[in-house]
């Protein structure tokens, strides 16, 4: 018996995203052999400086398949290919690991997790909850703070949403799904939006003002949901989606709660928020590029390590044991940037974009943008890396986009929402651990997102169709 319930666990296990990326590599090697060669002749822009494509230019030419040597050779040349993103993931990873050693972000949360223990039954307690899901949502929109930090908190954010006498699916509901909205938001994420915008060649974190309107209408939705359940579940526990589930094992950790928020701790901080400020001023104003963003984050680590007063050697181990972290995100790009090689190397990138601009040519921008956002959705089922996906999607939705006349924007924001609020959906993404920690079984989670995540998607197809209607740029 414990064999075959071995067997079966194997046979439901979700390939992992290097395997997932394989086979994507594989299909598109064996799409070099199937898909007619063809092209489409591109121009420069003189007013932008960007790469366009001639919609009526489109002519097939001779096969060029890619054979089983020359794909591997196409995923050393993605990886070289994306060096200043995969660079850019591997300061960005060093530097958060470091102030995370600190104990910046524990005594942080635990300061606001202290606050909120004091007043169970008042309306400043809901308050302060409703402070943390702002704090996270807008922090979480700079991509630097992601599930990977928050989701260790997962256990103490549970226990004192029980305490507070509402459930664990409050917990979750208050920590882990906020980063969630303000990562898929990306006002100034480099993961997401900058990779993406990178790839489309527009000027990094440019049309920021209309996310800072998405994040605050998409957290403002969360909010108000969160709190007529939480309400709803404190005056009638039987209304909970986890009532009858025993969750007495999840008891408030009182050494986390006891971290001190120095002042120390709060400089680093401060640092950071400084750094990320300094980050969009240079984007937005001094045309700065990737390179400038790593280097920001390497001034910032090296300003953290002299505040908390760390010596060379120390600073200098913490920052390697940091790379470690940034090392799956910086491949999942170098990787996914070998399906464009491999692509590219076929000469099937350009047919591949005539089939789809086809398909879409019929259809209204409005119609087509909201097509988008379902095929990046269902993309992070497949690759559930934000910058992975956009070293996949944006290089086929970028030309699409020019094909069919709507603006490069209006499709990096397709991608930012096909890849972000998804990630509260799909199993091979952090919420099923985020579950797992909290003892939520995965059918009530989904019983409580299900009618959100709907809220949110038609949110996600309103802001694309006044994105469309205002020429958003």
């Amino acid at each position: 018996m414990e064999k075959s319930n071995t067997k079966l666990k194997k046979k439901r296990e979700i390939p992992h995203a290097m395997v997932i990326l394989f086979a994507i590599i594989v299909i598109a090697t064996i799409c070099t052999w199937i898909i007619p060669a063809g092209q489409y002749d591109t121009y420069v822009d003189e007013a932008t400086g960007r790469n366009l494509v001639d919609p009526a230019s489109f002519h097939y030419v001779d096969k060029t398949p890619v054979g089983l040597f020359k794909m591997f050779v196409c995923i050393q040349g993605g990886l070289i290919d994306s060096a200043s993103i995969v660079f850019l993931i591997f300061s960005a990873f060093s530097c958060l690991y470091l102030i995370e050693a600190t104990g910046a972000i524990d005594a942080a949360i635990a300061w606001m997790l202290r606050k909120t223990n004091g007043g169970a039954n008042t309306k400043s307690s809901n308050a302060i909850i409703i402070i943390i899901m702002i704090v996270f949502s807008v922090w979480g929109s700079t991509g630097t703070f992601s599930y990977e930090e928050v989701v260790a908190f997962v256990p103490i954010f549970v226990a004192v949403a029980i305490a507070l006498g509402y459930d664990a699916m409050v917990g979750v509901a208050i920590s882990v799904i906020p980063v969630g909205i303000g990562f898929a938001s990306a006002t100034v994420n480099p993961f997401t939006i900058g990779v993406a915008q990178t790839i489309a060649e527009l000027k990094m974190f440019s049309g920021i003002e209309y996310r800072i309107i998405i994040l605050a209408v998409m957290t403002a939705t969360l909010i108000v949901y969160t709190m007529v359940y939480a309400n709803r579940i404190k005056k009638d526990p039987t209304k909970s989606v986890m009532y009858g589930i025993d969750m007495g094992e999840m008891a408030i950790d009182e050494s986390k709660l006891e971290t001190e928020f120095t002042l120390t701790r709060k400089l680093t901080l401060l640092t950071l928020f400084v750094g990320v400020i300094c980050m969009a001023v240079g984007l937005l104003k001094f045309n700065w590029y990737v390179n400038q963003c790593a280097a920001i984050f390497m001034i910032v680590s090296i300003v953290c390590a002299i505040i908390n007063r760390w010596s060379g050697n120390h600073t200098a181990e913490v920052l390697i044991a940091g790379l470690g972290k940034g090392v799956f995100s910086a491949l999942i790009v170098g990787i996914a940037r070998a399906v464009l090689q491999v692509m590219s190397a076929g000469n099937i990138i350009h047919t591949i974009i005539h089939a789809c601009a086809g398909l879409l040519e019929g259809l209204s921008l409005y119609v087509s943008s909201v097509g988008m956002l379902v095929f990046q959705t269902v993309l992070n089922f497949l690759v559930p890396s934000g910058s992975g996906q956009a070293a996949v999607s944006m290089p086929i939705m970028t030309p699409i986009a020019d094909i069919i006349g709507m603006n490069r924007q209006i499709a990096v924001l397709a991608f930012q929402f096909g890849d972000g609020f998804s990630n509260l959906l799909w199993p091979t993404g952090f919420m099923v651990i985020a579950c797992a920690m909290a003892k939520i079984p995965l059918n009530k989670y989904y019983k409580w997102l299900l009618p959100f995540f709907g809220i949110c998607f038609v949110l996600q197809g309103a802001f694309l169709m006044i994105a469309v209607a205002m020429n958003y740029s």
